[in-house]
């Protein structure tokens, strides 16, 4: 259970920002950014906050996975009074935003970006969704395209790993054939596995296939989690031509975390 700590304002602490948790008014949603959340703040060594609300779960009622180690539990403050994320993600300045994801982002969404890409200018924003299960999680799927959203979804996977003691897999698709392609893909790999640092419950996986995003929804079936990297298109280009983050975000039957790390 989470510990509550009524406060207005929060001090800033050393280092990172706090760790802020929006609105998230499903259930299995809620615990799942909880789960993220306190897994992120931990490793962060941060504050964690939680945005109160009349119709999301109050946060003393949010119970994290039975897997989840205490180690990884965080005191949390619950901050009072916020209608909207995007003040509080002004006041408290946070280093990372937990919120709930868009399940189908409407036409207009879809040409102007979601709010999850528009507050991604101030913070790193990592968005969960209501579907599978929360209460065990023994492996992560991490697709990895490189750039700094694969780089967020790394270090929030290899903190949900630690929590969880879970095992990782990046993941890495080669769409073209050649070995220029494939070096590339085990060249993004290798710098995915640096940035895990010493956790040993990691492999690397190339795989080839004609779509990336087909590959990644077939394969997130066997795993508890994905947890990848934003669009690397904007808005319209997406709209036109789509993207393998947003295929996997709508298509994907089993849950899956989404990283956009902060672009200022």
């Amino acid at each position: 259970m989470i510990a509550v700590n009524d406060a207005g304002s929060t001090p800033a602490t050393e280092g990172h920002g706090p760790c802020l948790v929006g609105h998230i008014s499903d259930e299995t949603a809620a615990r799942r950014g909880a789960m993220v959340a306190h897994a992120m703040a931990t490793v962060r060594d941060t504050e964690l906050l939680l945005a109160e609300s009349t119709t999301a779960p109050s946060a003393d009622d949010i119970q994290l996975p039975a897997d989840h180690r205490d180690a990884y539990s965080q005191s949390a403050t619950a901050v009072a009074g916020v209608s909207d994320v995007e003040p509080a993600v002004d006041r408290r300045n946070p280093s990372a935003l937990v919120m709930e994801r868009e399940s189908r982002p409407s036409l207009l969404t879809g040409l102007r970006g979601t709010d999850a890409e528009r507050l991604a200018d101030r913070t790193d924003v990592l968005t969960v969704d209501d579907r599978g299960d929360v209460e065990t999680l023994a492996s992560i799927l991490v697709p990895i395209a490189g750039g700094r959203h694969s780089q967020l979804a790394v270090e929030a996977a290899r903190a949900i790993a630690a929590a969880n003691d879970a095992a990782i897999d990046l993941f890495h698709v080669v769409e073209a054939d050649g070995a220029a392609s494939r070096e590339r893909g085990e060249q993004i790999l290798a710098t995915a596995a640096t940035a895990l640092g010493e956790f040993e419950s990691a492999d690397t996986w190339l795989y080839e296939a004609e779509s990336a995003a087909d590959a990644i929804i077939e394969q997130s079936e066997y795993y508890d989690l994905t947890v990848m990297g934003a669009p690397t298109v904007g808005p319209l280009e997406r709209f036109v031509f789509g993207s393998t983050s947003t295929d996997v975000q709508q298509d994907a039957d089993s849950p899956v975390v989404v990283a956009h790390a902060h672009s200022p």
